[in-house]
């Protein structure tokens, strides 16, 4: 990808969920956390202006009106309505910040190429730290 990320519309499709992209899941911290909320849709990157996003799941059943709407509602905010110059960047940035935790809508980015190479750190100070000798 680019230094800027230009994203100039979403529309419905299939993610790689083997390349980098957003999950997008839906509950309230004050009820559960991560692994309890409902997994409504991933973001896949932008391809000539226009991301997938892939809902998890069925939009159109009445029980999913809500988190649906709400998912929707924060895809048009952050990457059009804000007007960041990098918007794929800064949905990163809004993964860490204190609105997406207490948010029903929570955004995780995945990045498993990164991912790959933290757990190979990780495993190399593991493994230095269980060697050392007091």
């Amino acid at each position: 990808m680019t230094s800027a990320h230009k994203i100039s519309q979403w529309q419905t499709g299939p993610v790689d969920r083997t390349k980098e992209h957003f999950e997008l899941r839906y509950g309230s911290i004050e009820d559960a956390g991560w692994s309890a909320w409902t997994p409504i849709a991933l973001i896949g990157p932008a391809m000539r202006g226009v991301v997938q996003v892939q809902f998890l799941v069925e939009p159109g059943d009445p029980e999913n009106a809500e988190p649906v709407s709400n998912v929707k509602r924060e895809i048009q905010f952050y990457l059009f309505e804000l007007g960041e110059r990098d918007p794929w960047t800064y949905a990163q940035y809004h993964c860490g910040t204190t609105s997406n935790a207490i948010s029903k809508v929570h955004w995780s980015f995945f990045d498993p190429g990164k991912r790959v190479e933290l757990s190979k750190k990780r495993r190399a100070s593991e493994k230095k730290a269980s060697t050392r000798k007091c």
